[in-house]
């Protein structure tokens, strides 16, 4: 391994492999799940699910991906540099608190922006009268996210007004679904009825307007909510919103997590092991460190609960994880030696130390542990 040195700080002893084919098998087959005419928003917010942006969307802009959703102008103007075929949908609403400059970057740069009120299509109005460029906007018609969606009895005046300003173009219609990942869909049927009901009333389809609703659990789900374009993230990635017993396509995890061991040790039996003496070993114990920690976004709550793999060996996570670094009982476990590379986050379903398992041990859920994966572990595309 070569010494880096760079501007950007990469730790190349901490692996996150990126498995392409992976990655392009999940997006065939989320496709698959929907008509050929429908396109396919690659959502690569938050770092890409914490796989990194740059090496997602530098495997996804040649295969059949139609447009890049992201949460940020900022991730905007990143993923510009590395792609002109694909549009680019910020998903965070214009406000009067960005800068001019901003706004008519996006306008210049053709990508799609979120109006989200009255004030936002005056703010946006003003600063591009008397020029040349129409920003791209969409319209979020709340239907029970209550999050940032316009109620519909707003969004029609927007309508007329966004028709009626020469620096405003009408490119999409849309709504974001609050419980699809949920068993129970009743309350995603209902939030489907309200959209449909706006749509026909106000006649928008045929018109060129790119009208879209689902995201992963809805392309998963609910298919009669395909529309003209579907918004993948995590499923993207390999992984269903939450567990499904039998899902309609089967997903693989585009990510693996890895460490090397830096440092063995026999810690005798009674002796406690790591801060607050949250754990005593019960028997001579041979204890390997790996050099991560909550600071490279492994959580401190997997203290005496989690598991790594080394090789197909379980090894258990003991006493507290520190800031950069864990230690683990490979008691038993053959072959260990430094330098012997561990599963910190495995690849598959099933693993002790999956997503899905780990999320279950922080109460939380597989996007989190994901997310949490800090920029300066070292990715590598396979």
């Amino acid at each position: 391994m070569r010494v880096y040195r760079s501007q950007q700080l990469i730790r190349p002893d901490l692996q996150a492999h990126i498995f392409s084919q992976n990655l392009l098998g999940n997006v065939r087959k989320l496709k698959g799940l929907c008509p050929a005419k429908t396109k396919f928003c690659a959502v690569v917010k938050a770092n890409a699910y914490g796989h990194g942006i740059s090496e997602i969307v530098n495997i996804l802009k040649q295969d059949g991906v139609d447009m890049f959703a992201v949460a940020t102008f900022y991730e905007a103007l990143h993923v510009a540099t590395m792609t002109q075929q694909q549009s680019i949908f910020i998903l965070e609403p214009v406000n009067s608190s960005q800068s001019v400059e901003e706004i008519q970057v996006c306008a210049q740069k053709g990508f799609h922006c979120v109006l989200a009120s009255a004030d936002s299509l005056k703010f946006v109005r003003d600063i591009l009268q008397n020029t040349p460029h129409a920003l791209k906007v969409h319209l979020n018609i709340e239907t029970g996210m209550g999050r940032s969606g316009i109620e519909p009895e707003s969004a029609r005046p927007l309508l007329e007004q966004i028709a009626d300003c020469p620096n405003l173009k009408l490119a999409g219609i849309y709504t974001h679904f609050a419980t699809a990942d949920e068993e129970d869909l009743s309350y995603a049927n209902e939030q489907h009825e309200r959209f449909e009901a706006f749509l026909k009333q106000d006649k928008l389809r045929g018109k060129g307007i790119l009208i879209h609703a689902a995201n992963s659990a809805v392309t998963i789900k609910i298919p009669q909510a395909h529309y003209d374009m579907v918004r993948c993230g995590i499923s993207m990635y390999g992984y269903y919103s939450r567990q499904m017993k039998n899902p309609p396509v089967q997903l693989t995890p585009v990510m693996k997590l890895t460490a090397p061991i830096t440092h063995l040790k026999t810690i005798p039996a009674g002796q406690s092991v790591s801060y607050g003496q949250s754990f005593t070993t019960q028997r001579d114990t041979l204890a390997a460190i790996v050099p991560l920690g909550y600071a490279d976004g492994y959580r401190r709550c997997f203290s005496n609960t989690a598991m790594m793999k080394v090789g197909h060996h379980a090894a258990p996570v003991i006493g507290r994880v520190c800031m950069d670094q864990v230690i683990l009982d490979v008691t038993g476990i053959p072959d260990i030696q430094l330098g012997r590379i561990v599963t910190v986050l495995d690849n598959h379903h099933g693993s002790v130390c999956s997503a899905y398992a780990l999320a279950d041990l922080a109460d939380t859920i597989c996007y989190e542990i994901l997310t949490s994966i800090h920029t300066h572990v070292n990715r590598i595309i396979h």
